[in-house]
């Protein structure tokens, strides 16, 4: 039984946690979202959406499987789903966290992964790590700092309380919040609008933000010439200045460009910068 799937819709990938009962994610499905986040890497797909299955997102790590296990065996089970986040988190294109119901623990984690998460008003959000005595595994409480700061990262994971989908709208962690009923409608429109976006800009921000993530503003101010120069040398760099230009000078607003459903990112922005 498969517990994750993929599936494409022209450009637009969806990879979607089939495990009934809550999406939890034990150790077959820590695999499949690796493979599949490779599947998608290793695409011709501009966008990705991530969901759930049911009332839930992801209620988190599937802990039946847990009890007994030596910490030298359960490592590597469970490392494996920290290579998966590190791998959606340096994907070249836009990826979508579609959160509906309970968002908890490596659920938490796998959303908190995407780059723009959209919510139902009846999601929740929850770090439950302290409740059993350990940590967030895959680095929730450094992923959930970088967008509200340390002191309430803190204070959401050391008292494992759930949070609403308008609280964390509130907090910068959720993007847009929508009717519980308008959920799929919205993440599509979402990801319709990115499809028609520059892929090369995208990936090579997404590679710049990493650099500052990672090695801080200096060495991104450092390369950020290197890395967005080479955009003005495309054909459609050039095709949407010239339209925009012919809008200036007309007195008229400058048009959105499109940019071909064919583009294939580079390898380069594909990988992003060593």
């Amino acid at each position: 039984m498969n517990f994750v799937h993929l599936e494409f819709d022209g450009v637009i990938a969806t990879m979607t946690l089939d495990h009934p009962g809550g999406n939890r994610i034990n150790f077959q499905m820590r695999e499949e979202i690796l493979h599949t986040v490779e599947r998608v890497a290793a695409s011709d797909a501009r966008v990705l959406l991530v969901k759930g299955k049911g009332p839930d997102f992801c209620l988190g790590g599937d802990i039946r499987d847990w009890p007994g296990i030596p910490a030298k065996d359960l490592r590597p089970r469970v490392e494996v789903f920290a290579r998966a986040i590190d791998l959606l988190e340096g994907l070249a294109i836009p990826t979508i966290a579609v959160v509906q119901g309970g968002c908890m623990g490596g659920g938490f984690e796998l959303a908190l992964g995407c780059d723009l998460v959209i919510a139902a008003k009846s999601a929740r959000f929850m770090f439950p790590e302290a409740l059993l005595g350990i940590m967030t595994l895959q680095g929730g409480v450094y992923q959930l700092a970088e967008r509200i700061g340390r002191a309430k990262a803190l204070e959401l994971v050391l008292l494992s309380e759930p949070t609403g989908a308008e609280q964390m709208a509130a907090w910068n962690v959720v993007n847009r919040v929508v009717d519980d009923a308008s959920l799929d409608e919205a993440a599509h429109a979402l990801a319709a609008r990115l499809v028609l976006g520059p892929p090369d800009a995208y990936a090579r921000t997404k590679a710049l933000m990493q650099i500052w993530r990672d090695r801080g503003r200096a060495e991104a101010r450092q390369q950020l010439y290197d890395m967005s120069m080479p955009l003005f040398d495309t054909p459609d760099v050039q095709s949407a200045l010239r339209n925009a230009v012919d809008a200036v000078s007309a007195g008229l607003p400058i048009p959105k460009a499109h940019f071909p459903a064919s583009r294939r990112v580079s390898e380069h922005d594909r990988k992003g910068r060593a």
